[in-house]
């Protein structure tokens, strides 16, 4: 009985050998990463008004917003980023009160999913006429 539990686990340990010796599996590659996508909205902004646009990002990574155009050039306007909660509300990550032409706010896109930009007048007293804006944003 000896022997056939010692040649067992001699053929045992000869099996497992041999199963390690095979081919090496091919070594892992890293999946491409996505490619950015830029999206233009724009709009016109009254008086104590806001604007909200939806994007749907593709995956996780950062996300720009970028005020591309405002009439008159030297007005200062409100920029939100967030998640939608619900298709009329943004829930704002992050934020700034007196973005000009040219500004870009920067976030990070922890997954994929609907975010919102908002663009805003922030002012107390209300724009003195309507704003027509372009924004940019960028994200994956």
């Amino acid at each position: 009985m000896h022997h056939t539990t010692t040649r067992i686990a001699a053929a045992l340990a000869v099996a497992l050998f041999t199963a390690g010796c095979g081919d090496d599996p091919p070594p892992l590659t890293n999946p491409d990463p996505p490619a950015s996508i830029t999206e233009e909205f724009s709009g016109t902004l009254t008086p104590f008004s806001a604007r909200l646009h939806l994007f749907n990002a593709q995956a996780a990574g950062t996300i720009s917003v970028n005020v591309a155009a405002l009439d008159p050039a030297e007005t200062v306007v409100g920029v939100a980023l967030g998640t939608s909660t619900g298709g009329t509300v943004c829930q704002t990550a992050v934020s700034i009160e007196n973005a000009g032409q040219g500004t870009t706010l920067n976030g990070v896109a922890r997954s994929a999913g609907t975010l919102c930009a908002r663009i805003y007048d922030p002012t107390e007293s209300g724009f003195p006429a309507p704003v027509p804006y372009t924004i940019r944003v960028t994200h994956f």
